[in-house]
């Protein structure tokens, strides 16, 4: 079994490959609630049918080791030296993760086939405690606006989930809902299977994240400001660890059809280019089946503008008068 090691060194600020194979291997999130995209703001719902709104969603993730079907391995170990110029070691990749944000570099590597991740919410005991200001102002653990990082004696906010809801319905807003995780104690370990979409230069490793699972088993829609290790934040850390909030997206690996080079890029942003060879009606179903665009095409090609599209997975049908083809697209 080949390991290859991943040197993070706090000094350095410019990381240099040498082989022509390696990879650029991301990770890249669809940020779900009840599957359907996630953005900051929208209104959302608990089981009891009150509404809040979430204004604030960070975390910390710890990426430790990504496994390929033939024993490869990539692990992330780290050291730093402090001000105090000791010497610090420490496992994992450190990832800030925010809903607006859905792709994260995790470098360069001769690997394929990867099927594993393992990682951790939180900040590792060894760097948790450490002054933000020593780490460079583009690393996830350096100073942010609004803060992830609680003090001296407590070290990061492992999660920084802030809402406000409606609870007498009445359309307004006005009880708070917080979670501020904070403490050793609540540092989680996760071991997840994952699909990955290859190319000969890229390596994209896709996760849901479905957040309406942080809360299962909690009062939520009383509202409150919970913070460090209370009852509450133990509960959504112990949800984020073993309720399947991060799944493993599905169906990624799709046979590719004739239709597929017809229509280009996958993944797609903001334009699909669609090549027809006879009249046809296009259309555009979200992941959960939702009919999101149709439209009549005349032969040749055509330009659809997706800037609108939330980013995810959507099944693209075009029927013709004999016949019906799939195929499964990525909006990045």
């Amino acid at each position: 079994m080949k390991t290859i090691y991943t040197l993070l060194i706090i000094s350095l600020s410019c990381t240099f490959y040498s082989s022509a194979q390696d990879k650029e291997v991301s990770l890249y999130l669809n940020h779900y609630y009840n599957g359907e995209t996630l953005d900051l703001d929208d209104t959302l719902s608990f089981d009891d049918g009150r509404n809040y709104k979430i204004s604030r969603l960070e975390y910390y993730l710890n990426i430790n080791t990504l496994r390929a079907t033939n024993g490869d391995s990539i692990v992330y170990p780290g050291e730093f030296y402090t001000a105090e110029d000791d010497l610090i070691n420490y496992s994992g990749k450190q990832l800030l993760i925010n809903t607006e944000k859905h792709k994260y570099a995790l470098g360069f590597y001769e690997i394929s086939d990867l099927n594993a991740m393992e990682f951790h919410i939180g900040v590792p005991q060894e760097i948790n405690l450490q002054d933000p200001a020593i780490w460079p102002t583009s690393h996830a653990l350096a100073p942010k606006y609004p803060s992830m990082h609680w003090g001296w004696a407590a070290g990061y906010r492992f999660l920084a989930l802030e809402a406000m809801i409606d609870k007498d319905s009445d359309g307004l807003f006005e009880f708070p809902l917080n979670y501020h995780a904070v403490g050793d104690a609540l540092y989680r370990s996760v071991n997840q299977t994952i699909s990955t979409v290859e190319t000969e230069s890229e390596i994209i490793i896709y996760l849901d994240v479905n957040y309406e699972k942080l809360f299962t088993g909690n009062n939520t829609s009383a509202g409150g400001i919970f913070h460090g290790a209370q009852e509450q934040v133990v509960g959504i850390m112990d949800n984020f660890a073993t309720n399947n909030v991060f799944t493993n997206t599905a169906n990624l690996r799709v046979t590719k059809l004739a239709l597929s080079n017809k229509i280009t890029p996958n993944p797609f942003s903001n334009y699909l280019r669609i090549e027809i060879e006879e009249p046809s009606t296009i259309k555009v179903y979200s992941l959960l089946g939702k009919l999101v665009y149709q439209a009549v095409l005349s032969v040749g090609t055509t330009n659809l503008n997706t800037a609108k599209f939330k980013t995810g997975i959507y099944m693209v049908q075009i029927e013709t008068k004999n016949s019906i083809n799939s195929l499964k697209l990525i909006k990045i």
